[in-house]
């Protein structure tokens, strides 16, 4: 192996990687999580680098997509910070002949094969701290001989205008003064159904029309739903029709740290300063963990005052409406109160099947449909758990080498379908509740009669199964006599639909509910 004056290299699988793949390699683990960085990072391998055109070689197609969608541009913005030139990528898929155990720069032996590692001892890999002082200086060198940008802009009074790119970094994310802003949660990519649909529409209308009479604005729900890829969202698409607004992102937690540290420093004014007249958009996440922090909660108030009546706007989320939010001071409930709540529930079955399909396509892996339904009727409550699902089938496929199917979704999943079905209802006590209430046999109940006295009854024990006992479709029609899940479906969408106009039914459905 050869490493050019040029930073040229050429080399073939099963070498050990060049110099400044190693130092690449060693930023990039600071920039991800350990699992992420030994499936997906530590196995790519440097084929060739000339004239700042990478080649990486990738384990399998689904690899390679996987790799472009969530990590090529931190690769491309490390590979600049290293060897002081911006790269183009291109991927070399491997085959059987190419197949290899290596060394990766952090010592450990990766076979690509399959993906697995092992910890190796220690190892000579040369002078680290050396190396890293060169590539600094040779970052450095760059920045400075870095032109004007030609996305910006110089207008009438002077004054530089960013266009919406030049606010972008390489790896999709748009700095502020809290935390970073992801372009890639978007309202176009918010998947719309029932639960979510009030939220989406009252966010998008502040996007459209900030410190109007939506303001200050409180989303909330239960954690994983989409608060935050909401807040995102509306960042995106006011930066991209106005990229010189000021907007500040940040965790509650971070507003109270950053609070404290203030009072350390003996600087509250400073802090003051800082978020109480340079945005013109503010948005705050988890407001719950204000609760029982007298001084940081009385000093958000006074920020959230001043901005709101300034007609800066405000957007908050938390897990709670702000009635149950334990811990918070009365005069802060109360203006929460005043400004648009708006809840955002778990998504029903059609929601989540679409967030799995549009994610899956995404990553361009093939989702059976059979495997989607049963996902989507086993994970319920939160978005980021059924895209967890999806991200693990992804890398079982890429490391085992095989096809998603339904035996193998299933017991790739097992543990995230069984977590919480422990409190569920009894199914048995459910039948024999309604069918004491309709004063009809088990049996009768069960039948394939479709007369009414018997087909509503077993329509409803369907409904409160589905609801009460934490059972999926397929699970329910085998429970009724083995009917298809499409049977199942349309039973409890016929009580669903027919609660709401009839008085008669929603009453009898309550009492047999009071009974469970």
């Amino acid at each position: 192996m050869t490493i050019l004056m040029d930073g040229n290299y050429s080399g073939h699988s099963g070498q050990n990687p060049p110099t400044f793949w190693k130092a690449v390699l060693d930023k990039l683990q600071d920039l991800t999580t350990p699992d992420q960085f030994k499936v997906w990072l530590l196995p790519l391998e440097v084929v060739s680098y000339t004239d700042g055109k990478l080649t990486l070689l990738v384990l399998n197609p689904f690899f390679k997509t996987y790799v472009i969608n969530n990590f090529e541009p931190s690769i491309i913005d490390t590979m600049e910070i290293v060897t002081g030139q911006r790269c183009t990528i291109t991927y070399s898929i491997r085959t059987a002949a190419t197949a290899s155990t290596k060394t990766s720069a952090t010592g450990l032996m990766v076979d690509t094969s399959i993906g697995q590692t092992s910890q190796l001892k220690p190892s000579s890999l040369g002078a680290k701290s050396e190396s890293n002082n060169s590539f600094r200086q040779i970052s450095m060198s760059s920045l400075q001989n870095t032109k004007a940008s030609p996305s910006l802009s110089i207008d009438s009074s002077g004054r530089l205008n960013p266009s919406f790119s030049s606010l972008v970094s390489g790896s999709g994310l748009i700095k502020t003064p809290g935390r970073y802003i992801d372009t890639r949660h978007t309202f176009d990519n918010f998947i719309v159904g029932a639960g979510n649909q009030f939220a989406y529409a009252a966010t998008k209308g502040v996007a459209l029309s900030p410190g109007g009479k939506h303001n200050p604005l409180l989303v909330y729900g239960a954690s994983g739903l989409g608060k935050t890829h909401l807040l995102h969202a509306l960042a995106v698409d006011v930066l991209k029709r106005t990229p010189s607004a000021k907007i500040c992102y940040l965790p509650a937690e971070q507003f109270v740290n950053d609070f404290i540290e203030s009072t350390k420093k003996n600087a509250v004014n400073l802090f003051k300063s800082k978020y109480r007249t340079n945005f013109d958009i503010f948005l705050i996440d988890d407001i719950q963990f204000f609760a029982g922090k007298g001084r940081s909660q009385e000093e958000f108030f006074y920020t959230f005052n001043h901005l709101c009546e300034s007609h800066h706007q405000v957007v908050m989320t938390s897990d709670n409406a702000p009635k149950d939010l334990s811990g918070l001071e009365a005069r802060l409930i109360t203006r929460l109160q005043q400004g648009l709540l708006v809840d955002i529930k778990a998504p029903d079955l059609e929601t989540r099947i679409a967030i799995l399909r549009a994610k899956a396509e995404l990553d361009d892996l093939y989702l059976p449909e059979d495997v989607c339904l049963m996902i989507a009727s086993n994970i319920r409550n939160s978005i980021r758990e059924l895209e967890g699902a999806l991200v693990r089938l992804g890398a079982e496929a890429s490391i085992n080498g095989t096809e998603i199917t339904l035996e193998m979704a299933s017991e790739a999943l097992n543990d995230m379908f069984s977590a919480g079905k422990g409190d569920a209802v009894n199914v048995d006590t459910i039948k024999q509740f309604v069918s004491q209430y309709f004063k009809i046999t088990l049996s009768e109940m069960e039948s394939k009669s479709r007369a009414r006295k018997f087909a509503e009854p077993r329509q409803i024990a369907m409904f409160l199964t589905r609801k009460y006992a934490n059972k999926t479709y397929p699970e329910i029609a085998s429970l009724f006599g083995g009917k298809d899940h499409s049977t199942v479906i349309h039973a409890i969408r016929k009580i669903e639909k027919n609660m709401t106009t009839s008085t008669v039914l929603k009453k009898q459905v309550g009492e047999i509910q009071q009974l469970l």
